[in-house]
């Protein structure tokens, strides 16, 4: 397992920490960090630090996440 860090920019509702938390359990990974970036509070970026066996694994998380409504953008951050 590695980490890797990964922005999810969300509109700002009620449950949306739940649901994206729920999709990443849902793929078998761990979660280490989370933080926040309120933007303009309709939207919210949420930073994770994920633990992951591998690219195919990343990518079944970041294709879950994708999926659900209140995400309106997601990506690897690099460095």
């Amino acid at each position: 397992m590695f980490p890797v860090a990964i922005r999810v920019e969300v509109r700002n509702n009620r449950g949306v920490l739940a649901s994206v938390a729920a999709a990443i359990a849902e793929q078998e990974a761990n979660i280490d960090t989370v933080s926040f970036d309120d933007r303009d509070g309709r939207y919210t970026s949420m930073d994770f630090t994920v633990e992951v066996r591998d690219r195919v694994h990343l990518a079944r998380i970041m294709r879950r996440i994708r999926a659900l409504d209140t995400v309106v953008r997601i990506n690897r951050k690099k460095g």
